[in-house]
């Protein structure tokens, strides 16, 4: 469980004057509907915890999406040629500069077949415990939710009447 220190952390990380958070810390119950599909209990730190997070993740994509609009914005002012690709002056402690795009590849189709070829075997490597399996550091994935289909095993069965 975080620390009251580390929630105090996450909610400074929240303090913007920016209003884009889809719901204010005074009705936190509201915030965690529906329940969720396991029955456990939230302390009061817990549910902080998780609703910083999912705030945090909400401020992230918003501020995706302002720097999205600002860079197709500085786009077309470089293709109407009111604005250089570099030379820009240092803008709140930013440099600013356009590069190419990165180079990418497509190989002929011979190429393609030992592609093909290397991953079947690596399949079979794998199922034959050939390969070694390693995992990476457990991470959380934090996305937009979708409601719930009629007739899923999360939600509760309706009786027929």
């Amino acid at each position: 469980m975080p620390s009251p220190s580390a929630i105090d952390e996450l909610h400074a990380l929240l303090d913007t004057s920016d209003s884009s958070a889809s719901c204010s810390p005074a009705p936190l119950a509201s915030c965690l509907e529906p329940a969720p599909p396991q029955s456990f209990s939230l302390s009061q730190e817990v549910a902080e915890a998780l609703y910083v997070a999912a705030e945090a993740k909400a401020v992230l994509e918003a501020a995706k999406q302002r720097l999205e609009q600002a860079t197709t914005a500085l786009d077309s002012l470089v293709e109407a040629g009111v604005l250089p690709e570099k030379g820009l002056p240092i803008v709140s402690g930013y440099t600013l500069y356009r590069q190419e795009g990165r180079p990418f590849w497509t190989y002929p189709a011979a190429i393609k077949l030992l592609e093909e070829q290397l991953k079947k075997r690596k399949q079979l490597a794998e199922q034959l415990g050939e390969a070694s399996q390693k995992r990476g550091s457990p991470f959380w994935t934090i996305k937009e939710a979708t409601p719930l289909k009629p007739g899923s095993p999360l939600l509760p069965k309706q009786e027929q009447p």
